[in-house]
């Protein structure tokens, strides 16, 4: 069997809080993050993750960590005084999310020197990445993982129309990674005249667009790629695009050195159908995790061999 390459990741971690009832005001808890989420389905996938990320010093900061190991994402975390991070998540009638973030952290994040020796990938997004106090950060672990060799990844996942500071830094980015992986809402909040040609003619040798239950697109060149959805019961679709990014790190990842060199349309088209099904397979369960049973026939149908 050969060796998978490890990945290093950086985003935020936090608590996700679900809201259950209000009243009184009820919650299921949850470790999450974008990123995060990312790095969970991949280590299930048995890849070897380094995760990098902050915590706080409060008890929830000590579960957060330790929940972080059982998953087997090797973090290496850096330790804020305050508390762990939260995102409140309130869930519409067709199980999309609208979040309420608390975060407390104040100082720079800076990452350890010398961590990403021998990663085959490194992939980073969300807010993490548009934050003035991290940017010299994941500047610097891109910049690491760019002298590695590494395949870099870029998932911006935004929230809201973004500000002047953090469209320079999203542009930079862009200018920068070998893989960008955006919603269409990222897309049309970024380029909202012409999103999906403003795309096409990004700098990234490969650029894949989630459309929701429509499926993905992806522009490899002067080549284009479409895929269909796959039809689920969609209980949420939290952690949805997250697990899409595992599933399409997984499969490129699989074709060895060089990753995207040598990647023809019919390889990318395998590559956004599984990541598509492994998606919506994310839909058909309560918040960011995937079913053992439909993750193993998965993990055999698209990683066997």
């Amino acid at each position: 069997m050969v060796e998978k390459p490890a990945i290093a990741l950086v985003g935020e971690s936090l608590v996700d809080l679900v809201l259950e009832g209000e009243s009184p005001l009820t919650f299921t808890g949850a470790l999450g993050g974008s990123v995060l989420n990312t790095a969970t389905v991949l280590a299930r996938l048995g890849y070897p993750v380094r995760f990098f990320s902050e915590v706080g010093e409060d008890w929830l900061s000590a579960w957060s960590e330790a929940e972080m190991a059982r998953r087997g994402l090797n973090p290496k975390l850096q330790r804020h005084p305050g508390p762990m991070p939260l995102a409140l998540v309130r869930l519409d009638p067709e199980g999309n999310a609208r979040y309420s973030f608390h975060r407390s952290f104040q100082a720079p994040f800076l990452p350890e020197a010398g961590a990403l020796r021998g990663v085959g990938a490194f992939h980073f997004g969300s807010l993490f990445a548009l934050e003035a106090r991290t940017a010299k950060g994941v500047a610097a672990l891109l910049e690491e993982a760019a002298r590695a060799g590494a395949l870099l990844s870029y998932d911006p996942n935004l929230r809201g129309l973004p500000s002047p500071e953090e469209r320079a830094r999203v542009e930079a980015y862009l200018g920068r990674v070998d893989l960008l992986k955006l919603s269409l809402e990222d897309a049309r909040l970024l380029f909202p005249e012409a999103p999906l040609e403003a795309v096409r003619r990004l700098p990234s040798r490969l650029k894949v667009l989630t459309l929701g239950p429509e499926g993905a697109l992806a522009f490899l060149g002067e080549g284009e790629v479409r895929v269909p959805g796959v039809r689920v019961r969609v209980v949420d679709t939290v952690g949805a695009g997250d697990t899409f990014t595992a599933g399409l790190l997984a499969l490129l990842l699989r074709r060895g050195g060089g990753v995207l060199e040598g990647l023809d349309l019919e390889g990318l088209r395998e590559a956004l159908e599984a990541a598509v099904a492994l998606s919506a397979l994310a839909c058909t369960v309560r918040g960011a995790g995937l079913p053992e049973e439909g993750l193993a026939a998965w993990r055999a149908r698209w990683l066997a061999g």
